[in-house]
Formats: C-alpha cells, sequence, structure tokens
C-alpha cells in the first residue's frame, strides 16, 4: 500500500510540472499584478521575472513601443513545456521601435514560441533567436530596419505562417529571412519586398525544408542556400518566386532538392540575363547530387532535369501580387509526390488522387 501511494504522490507531482501557468500582458497593466487576465503585467520583463521559462505569456492587444523583450537561458522551456509569447488576437499586440530587437531570444534559451505579433521599427531585427528549437509563427513582421526575422547557427527552429515585408535599407546586408543551422524549417510564408533577399539562409544550412513558400518583390534572390560543406541535404520544394532580383542561389551544394517550384519573372539584380536557378561556386548540379526537377522557370531554365515545365503559369493577377492559379495552368498537376511536402500553404493534406500542383498555392476553383 505504501508504495502504490508513493507512486501516485510522484505521477500527481509528475503531471503538475507538466501544466504551464497563463500570464497576461497589457500597456495598460500595473507593475504590481498578479498576472491574470483582469489583473495584467505591464510588461513582458515583469511576468517573466514572476513567472520564469515553461509557461504562456498572452499579450493583450495595444501598442508596446520602445522596448526589446529579451529572453535569456533561465526562460527556456522544453519540449512538453515550451516558453510561449503569444499576442491575444492574431496583429493585434504590436511591437515598435525597439532600439535594437522587439523581440530577442538568447543563446540557451530553448523551446520558445513566439506567435501572432506585429512586429515593427525595430532599429535592427523584428525578431531574433540565437537558441535552438525558437518557433517563429503567425506573425507580421515589417519595416524594421535591417532585418525581418533572423537566426543564426540554430537547431530545429521552425519559421512557419509569417509575412515579412518591406524590412531593411541595403540591398547586401539586410533581408526578409537571415538564416542557418541544421534541421530548420521555414514554411508556408509571405515574404515580399524587403531589401535585400528572402529568404538569405547563410552562412552555412543543413538538413532543412523551404516549402511552400510565396516570395516575391524583393531586391535580390528570392531564395539563396549557402549549404553547409559535406552535409547539404536542404529541400526547396513548392515555392513560388516572382519579380524578385534573381530566383534561387546555391553555394557547396550536396544532395539538395530543388523541385516543385514556380520560378519566374525575376529580372536580375546584377543587370545581365541570370538563370532562374544558380549554382553559385561554378560546380556541377551532377557531381554535387543537386536534384533539380519538376519546376516551372522562365525564362527556362538549362539543365532543368527530366520533367520541365514550360509556359506561363497564369496566376489570377500578378501585377496586385495575387499568385493563385488560374484554370488551365501548365503548374497544375505538375508536381512529384516524391518530393511534395505533407501539407500545402493553408496546412491542408496533399490530395492523394493526382500529382501535386507547382508552387505553393494548389489549384482550387
Amino acid at each position: 500500500m505504501f508504495r502504490r501511494i508513493t507512486f501516485i504522490v510522484v505521477l500527481l507531482v509528475a503531471c503538475s510540472e507538466l501544466v504551464a501557468e497563463t500570464y497576461w500582458i497589457s500597456p495598460e497593466g500595473k507593475v504590481s499584478a498578479s498576472g491574470s487576465e483582469m489583473d495584467p503585467f505591464a510588461s513582458a520583463e515583469a511576468a517573466l521575472k514572476k513567472a520564469g521559462g515553461g509557461n504562456t505569456f498572452v499579450f493583450k492587444p495595444g501598442d508596446y513601443v520602445g522596448t526589446q523583450i529579451t529572453l535569456s537561458p533561465e526562460h527556456a522551456g522544453s519540449a512538453e513545456k515550451p516558453t510561449i509569447l503569444k499576442s491575444q488576437y492574431k496583429y493585434k499586440a504590436v511591437l515598435h521601435g525597439s532600439v535594437f530587437h522587439n523581440i530577442y531570444v538568447k543563446s540557451g534559451c530553448k523551446w520558445v514560441i513566439i506567435d501572432g505579433f506585429e512586429s515593427s521599427g525595430a532599429k535592427y531585427t523584428g525578431v531574433k533567436t540565437d537558441a535552438d528549437y525558437t518557433v517563429i509563427r503567425n506573425c507580421r513582421i515589417h519595416n524594421n530596419a535591417l532585418q525581418g526575422i533572423e537566426a543564426h547557427g540554430v537547431r530545429g527552429a521552425v519559421i512557419e505562417n509569417n509575412i515579412v515585408e518591406y524590412n531593411g535599407v541595403h540591398p547586401q546586408f539586410n533581408h526578409g529571412v537571415y538564416a542557418d543551422g541544421e534541421n530548420l524549417t521555414i514554411r508556408n510564408n509571405i515574404v515580399r519586398f524587403n531589401s535585400g533577399w528572402g529568404l538569405h539562409l547563410y552562412p552555412e544550412i543543413a538538413n532543412s525544408k523551404i516549402e511552400n513558400n510565396l516570395i516575391y518583390g524583393n531586391e535580390r534572390w528570392g531564395i539563396a542556400v549557402y549549404s553547409k560543406p559535406r552535409s547539404g541535404s536542404n529541400s526547396i520544394v513548392n515555392n513560388t518566386i516572382v519579380l524578385n532580383g534573381s530566383g534561387i542561389a546555391v553555394k557547396n551544394g550536396l544532395d539538395e532538392v530543388i523541385a516543385n517550384n514556380i520560378i519566374v519573372d525575376n529580372t536580375g539584380w546584377k543587370f545581365e540575363k541570370a538563370e532562374p536557378i544558380e549554382i553559385l561556386d561554378g560546380g556541377d548540379p551532377r557531381k554535387s547530387k543537386i536534384v533539380i526537377d519538376y519546376n516551372l522557370c522562365l525564362p527556362p531554365l538549362r539543365g532543368a532535369g527530366p520533367h520541365p515545365v514550360f509556359g506561363d503559369p497564369l496566376f489570377l493577377d500578378k501585377a496586385k501580387g495575387t499568385f493563385y492559379l488560374k484554370a488551365g495552368s501548365p503548374a497544375i498537376g505538375q508536381g512529384s509526390k516524391e518530393y511534395a511536402p505533407k501539407g500545402d500553404f493553408f496546412g491542408r493534406p496533399l490530395r492523394e488522387n493526382r500529382p501535386p500542383d507547382l508552387g505553393c498555392f494548389p489549384y482550387d476553383p
């Protein structure tokens, strides 16, 4: 009987440790608040100081101006209990005008989720992480001085379902998303009108997925992948890359897959006619075992693989940034299931009865 009671007590303690608490934050909150929904903290700093990591922090609507939300190693969560920073309503908690980054997750602060914020006007980067297993999702990140999102030297980071636009002032050094590491997932984002690259994955990235992104109107490459030497194995699939300075670039490639993309009308920032997919170090994709296939490219790509797709993709209204496919598009049903992601831009599973469409938006009448 004693052993049974002891086991039950230990189990209850273990279960209680897995239950995260929820704390509330508001621009109208009080310094000496309890952190409840009716008595919110005035700042993330006060909430984190009281609660620590492994809890959920909900930000009420309003403007959070001029301060950086900093998460240090003592605020780390875990796979079972991540530290969650969440806007109560999508885009309604507005972080603006930090002298550095609006949100900064320091190295060692693992397992943090950042969800649903608007982040603008930072003098450096909208959202920056140096920690493993950070998730940045459902945010609108715009008009920051350098980058929209930064994630360097990290493992297992996820960047998904964000709008990243109008960031940076320099065409070489400022980008929409500036990231590298291993096992990254960058999916279902709209990345547009940034001053440099759309996705600049530098200095080295490996074993990562770049899928279902709409990338357009950026000054230089839509996607630049600097593959980690002797590792590589990055997957660049089902992206729509339109009206950037150039399309996709890969350096140090090894075992990359570039498939099911639409890469059209990227005009060439180098004042020369660039290939839609460029191997920057002059290497032979065949020797590097880079798979390039099932892509719709305009202008047509040399070395496009055995299943190239030709013709106007028939976007609904390219001039207005509406890149859904019209009926009759040559991109419909021309992709490879082997390389396709499990779901589409909207999180729906791929249709089983036919090959996937090219690009990030499947045709849907």
